[in-house]
């Protein structure tokens, strides 16, 4: 009897949060149509849309990651935060290890874009409000130390993948300068220290970091309007989504599940490993001048597979 209540009750927060999930991905593709429409229309032109771009990944996004470490202080956890940090590492590295590999064929304008969706996924975005309705605090505080990594390589291997630097020194400047590199040192600092700035800064921190989500979503749909007669639903984009939404976390699932983690780090490191395309691959794309249409096709479709692939793991997540 108590069995059976307990998989009704696991059922309806399964039911639950992949309704909250479904809303959470719908609000994006709205967030993409309205920059679309606003395209259409004229009132995001491609220098205005060039403006915004630079605006987001020097700005607004480093204030959306520097809060998001900020709203962890006190959650802290040290043996939790390095085995995490240690999860993730190891999963980051071994991303970029395959990615030079992959899509050896594709003309350089495309695979920079391809290499960078492997190694970058939507974690930011999409992950971490996922990871905080299923496990809850223990769950942000995990996808939080979990996406450090990731937001290293977003920026610092993204600038090697789309500017094609050979240079060592080179990219390690452009690494250690990148705004979103340095929110991120603070932010680590600021949970280890375990001390918030004085309030106003914090909420002016919260109200700008709000902003990147929509803004990220509209330059996007400006994009995908702007390259509207090169999208093609490719084999190649297919074969992405294959490796992005289920190779990718079922390799992770399975290793995890070999080697006995925690419950909710395992199912946090699923979850932000399914997630699709990475929105900063196009907002680069566009800013390094690699092929925006592209970069754009690949996360829209991601996206809407995303859509089904993404309960599944969910799922799968709560009934581990």
């Amino acid at each position: 009897m108590d069995s059976g209540c307990r998989d009704w009750e696991g059922m309806g927060i399964a039911t639950e949060n992949v309704l909250t999930l479904l809303s959470v991905l719908g609000k994006m593709m709205l967030l993409i149509a309205v920059g679309f429409g606003a395209a259409w229309i004229g009132i995001l032109r491609e220098q205005g849309r060039k403006c915004v771009t630079d605006l987001v990944i020097d700005l607004i996004y480093p204030c959306y990651i520097l809060n998001s470490y900020l709203k962890n202080i006190g959650l802290f956890q040290g043996g939790t935060m390095f085995l995490t940090l240690g999860v993730s590492g190891a999963f980051s590295l071994l991303l970029l290890l395959a990615s030079r590999f992959l899509f050896p064929r594709v003309p350089p304008n495309r695979r920079c874009v391809l290499q960078y969706a492997s190694v970058v996924s939507n974690s930011a975005f999409l992950g971490l409000p996922i990871a905080e309705n299923i496990f809850g605090s223990q769950g942000l505080l995990c996808a939080s130390i979990f996406s450090i990594p990731l937001r290293i390589n977003t920026f610092g291997i993204a600038i090697h993948y789309y500017t094609a630097q050979t240079e060592a020194d080179g990219t390690l400047r452009a690494l250690v300068t990148q705004p979103s590199i340095l929110a991120t040192v603070a932010g680590i600092l600021a949970v280890l220290i375990g001390r918030h700035p004085p309030a106003s800064c914090e909420a002016a921190l919260a109200s700008i970091g709000a902003c990147s989500t929509p803004l990220s979503m509209m330059v996007i749909g400006a994009v995908i309007y702007a390259n509207r007669k090169e999208l093609r639903l490719r084999l190649l984009t297919m074969q992405f989504c294959l490796l992005r939404l289920i190779l990718i976390p079922a390799v992770v699932y399975l290793t995890l599940r070999w080697l006995e983690i925690d419950r909710v780090l395992l199912g946090t490191a699923v979850l932000m490993a399914a997630m699709p395309a990475g929105t900063t691959g196009a907002l680069l794309a566009e800013k390094y001048g690699a092929d925006t249409s592209y970069a754009g096709e690949v996360l829209l479709i991601s996206t809407l597979a995303s859509i089904v692939t993404l309960p599944i793991w969910c799922c799968l997540c709560i009934f581990i």
